[in-house]
C-alpha cells in the first residue's frame, strides 16, 4: 500500500514538472515577445525624432548656405536640441529596461528549470534508494527536497503575480488605446497630453507652408518673365495660418510636389530659358540658380517624407499601434503560460509535501520496528533456553525419584 502511495505520488510530480516546464516556456516566449515590441517601438521613435531633426538642420543649413531666413525658424533651434535630448533619453531608457528585462526573464526560465531538473533526480534517487536500504543518501535527498519544495511554492506565488500582473497590463493598455487620456496609463506615458509635440509639428509646418509659398511665387516670377509652360505652381500640403496642419490629400495625384522641381528643370530646355537646346542644368543659372532650388527641395522633401511618422509619434499612434499588437496577439497566451505554471507548481508542490511526509513517516516506522524485532529475539531466545534448562532439571529431578523408589 505505501509502495503504491508513492509510486502514485511520484508520476503525479513527474507530471506535474512537465506541465511545468511548458508553462513556463510559453511564458517566457510571450514575455521575450512582449519585451520585443515595446523596445521596437521605442527605437523606432527615436528614429523618427532624429530624422525629423536631420531634415530640420538639413533645412537650416540650406537656409544658411544662401542666407535665406524666415521668422518660422526662429524656435526651431532650441526644438532640434530639446527633441534629440529626448531621443537620447529614450534610447538609452529603452536599451538600459530592455537589458535588464531580458536578463530577467532568461535568468528566471533558467533558474526554473533547473530547480524542475533537479528535483526530478532527488526524486529518482529517494526511489531507488529507499528499497535498497541507502539511508544515509535517502535521508539527504530527502533534506534537499525540502528546500526545493519551498522554492516551487516562492515559484508559485511569484507565476501567480505574474499571471495577475499581466491581466492588469493588458487591460490598462486596451483602456489606453480607447482614451489614453483617461487610462492608468495616461501619468506614465503622457504623449497625448504633451503640447510640446503639436507646437513642433506647427512650427515645422509652418516653415514649410512658407518656403512652398515663396517657391511658388518664384515660379510666378520665372513664368512671368519666361515662357515656360511645363512649370507649374507646387502643392502645398499644409493649410494656412494659423493651423498649419498637414493634408496631403489635398494635394492630388499626378500633383506636383516640391521634390519634384529638379526633375522638372532637367527636363525643360535650356532655350527656354534663352540658351541652347542641349545645355547642361547648371547653364540655367543665368535664370535661376539651379543648385540652390535643388537643395531647397531635396530638403524640405525629406522634412514632408518623415512628417507622417512625425504625426504618428506625436500623436500617440506609435505607441497605440504597439499597445495593439501586444494585446491582440500576446496578453492571451502570455497570461495562459503563467497560469499554467502557477496551477502547476502549486500541485507539484503539493505532491511533494505528501511525497516527503509519506517517506518520512515510513523511515520513522522502519526505525522502531527494528529495535522491537530485537527484543522479540532476545525474548524467543531466553524462552529457549529457559524450557531447555526445564526440561533438564525435570528429567533430572524425575531420575532422582525413580532410584529414591527403587533403592533400599
Amino acid at each position: 500500500m505505501r509502495e503504491g502511495t508513492i509510486s502514485l505520488t511520484s508520476i503525479t510530480g513527474v507530471v506535474a514538472s512537465a506541465v511545468t516546464l511548458r508553462g513556463t516556456v510559453q511564458f517566457h516566449a510571450r514575455a521575450e515577445s512582449v519585451k520585443e515590441i515595446i523596445g521596437t517601438t521605442a527605437l523606432e521613435a527615436t528614429a523618427t525624432i532624429y530624422n525629423i531633426t536631420g531634415a530640420i538642420e538639413m533645412m537650416q543649413n540650406t537656409s544658411k548656405l544662401y542666407n535665406y531666413t524666415s521668422q518660422a525658424w526662429d524656435h526651431l533651434n532650441t526644438t532640434v536640441d530639446t527633441l534629440n535630448s529626448e531621443a537620447m533619453e529614450i534610447q538609452a531608457k529603452a536599451e538600459k529596461n530592455m537589458r535588464l528585462v531580458s536578463r530577467g526573464i532568461n535568468t528566471l526560465e533558467l533558474v526554473t528549470i533547473l530547480t524542475m531538473v533537479l528535483n526530478l533526480v532527488a526524486v529518482l534517487v529517494l526511489l531507488v534508494g529507499s528499497p535498497l536500504r541507502l539511508q544515509n543518501l535517502c535521508y539527504l535527498c530527502m533534506a534537499f527536497c525540502w528546500i526545493l519544495t519551498a522554492l516551487f511554492w516562492m515559484y508559485f506565488g511569484l507565476y501567480y503575480f505574474f499571471d495577475k500582473f499581466a491581466a492588469d497590463t493588458c487591460m490598462a493598455l486596451d483602456e489606453y488605446q480607447l482614451n489614453p487620456q483617461n487610462s492608468t496609463l495616461g501619468t506614465i506615458i503622457p504623449c497625448s497630453e504633451k503640447l510640446s509635440g503639436s507646437i513642433i509639428l506647427h512650427d515645422v509646418g509652418a516653415g514649410i507652408h512658407d518656403i512652398i509659398d515663396q517657391v511658388n511665387s518664384n515660379i510666378y516670377t520665372i513664368k512671368s518673365e519666361y515662357p515656360v509652360k511645363q512649370l507649374d505652381y507646387i502643392c502645398n500640403p499644409f493649410t494656412g495660418p494659423p493651423e498649419y496642419q498637414y493634408r496631403p490629400q489635398n494635394c492630388p495625384s499626378g500633383a506636383v510636389t516640391i521634390g519634384d522641381i529638379p526633375q522638372i528643370l532637367k527636363r525643360l530646355t535650356c532655350s527656354d530659358f534663352g540658351g541652347g537646346a542641349n545645355c547642361r542644368p547648371a547653364d540655367l543659372s543665368s535664370a535661376i540658380d539651379y543648385d540652390k532650388v535643388q537643395s531647397y527641395t531635396s530638403s524640405i522633401q525629406n522634412v514632408l517624407d518623415i512628417f507622417p511618422g512625425t504625426e504618428r509619434l506625436v500623436s500617440c499612434e506609435l505607441v497605440k499601434a504597439g499597445f495593439a499588437d501586444i494585446v491582440g496577439n500576446h496578453c492571451a497566451p502570455l497570461r495562459r503560460g503563467a497560469r499554467t505554471a502557477w496551477a502547476a507548481l502549486a500541485a507539484l508542490s503539493a505532491a511533494m509535501v505528501f511525497l516527503l511526509l509519506v517517506l518520512v513517516l515510513a523511515a520513522a516506522s522502519g526505525a522502531r520496528r527494528h529495535p522491537g524485532d530485537d527484543r522479540l529475539s532476545v525474548r524467543h531466545l531466553t524462552s529457549s533456553t529457559n524450557s531447555e534448562i526445564s526440561e533438564a532439571e525435570f528429567a533430572e529431578m524425575h531420575a532422582k525419584k525413580v532410584r529414591i523408589r527403587v533403592g533400599p
